[in-house]
């Protein structure tokens, strides 16, 4: 089984794959989205959102886009990467279910689209990507999904040259307070795995826990693989966690954010270092017992520094929750 840290847009960048390697790392990192039209432009950030430290062997680009043209233009330009010898491969995003992407026909949108306009799309990803791995990011579809039309969506994904696919198992418009249909997961995974024996599966949604994960696998024995994400925000050990290698019982939350911020100087422009902050700092907060009122507190300030000064005087106030002991 292996254990992947899931695709969030201004969060799975450098500096967050770091934190998690201190801990022992993951089986595979997939990028932040890398939108295909403005990475072909060159703008001055598209070049970060291709960094592939700290370990380039377990690098998954994702790619978002409407269009055919740029995104193979863009996997092309990709695989031109320094680092791409070493990367594992190319995601496309067909889950995004959030509206900027979805108006513009990219993430969700493309589980909507005819079948032959997506299979043509993601055939022409398949020669564009050589002997990388292609996979593909999906949900169930709109409200009125169908289990038949699920199936067939896969299918067809299998058939163009998909190697993988990940179902995180909500509608477009399903929030993530609502429990996940995991039946989904385990239906996907046994119908692909008669017809695609080499096709990996991936289940993705609400793994926080060795006992999450253990229910989810319990419920999916099909499955090969488990993502996940905004859990890997707020405790970036816990892949180690999960895997029994976590060597540090005694967490040093204080020192874990340190470092991210130190990473996140080293690693991205100046101008996305509040915006990366608040992000992490959104979900990290959650591992204190006052959360709401650290959040506020350190997303209220003005840049990351004055985050993490503000983030440091919460232990001279609460000096118990510096250390997690797992």
């Amino acid at each position: 089984m292996k254990l992947l840290s899931a695709p969030m847009a201004a969060i799975t960048h450098e500096a967050f794959r770091r934190a998690i390697a201190r801990f022992g790392g993951c089986d595979e990192y997939y990028t932040e989205m890398i939108h295909a039209a403005s990475f072909i432009n060159g703008g001055p950030y598209e070049a970060y959102y291709a960094h592939c430290g700290p370990e380039p062997d377990k690098i998954v680009w994702q790619l978002t886009g409407a269009q055919t043209d740029k995104l193979v233009r863009c996997a092309e330009l990709l695989l031109e990467h320094p680092d791409s010898p070493s990367v594992i491969g190319i995601d496309m995003n067909m889950g995004c279910p959030a509206p900027e992407i979805y108006r513009q026909g990219a993430g969700i949108a493309w589980m909507s689209k005819p079948l032959a306009e997506v299979e043509q799309t993601v055939k022409a990803l398949r020669r564009a990507c050589g002997k990388k791995r292609l996979s593909v990011k999906i949900r169930l579809g709109e409200e009125d999904f169908t289990e038949k039309g699920l199936l067939d969506f896969a299918d067809m994904l299998c058939a163009a040259g998909a190697e993988r696919i990940t179902l995180h198992p909500r509608t477009r418009k399903e929030s993530y307070a609502r429990p996940l249909r995991k039946k989904y997961v385990q239906l996907l995974a046994e119908a692909i795995n008669a017809r695609y024996p080499a096709v990996s599966i991936a289940g993705n949604g609400a793994i926080d826990s060795p006992k999450a994960l253990t229910d989810f696998t319990a419920l999916c024995p099909a499955v090969d693989s488990f993502m996940i994400g905004r859990s890997a925000v707020q405790k970036p050990w816990i892949f180690a966690l999960l895997k029994g290698i976590l060597t540090e019982k005694n967490i040093d939350l204080l020192k874990t954010a340190e470092d991210f911020i130190a990473d996140l100087e080293e690693c991205q422009p100046e101008d996305f270092w509040k915006t990366r902050a608040q992000r992490f700092f959104a979900y990290y907060c959650e591992n204190f017992q006052f959360a709401h009122y650290i959040k506020s507190q350190v997303l209220a300030q003005k840049d990351h520094r004055a985050m993490l000064e503000r983030f440091v005087r919460y232990f001279e106030e609460m000096p118990d929750e510096r250390i997690l002991n797992i």
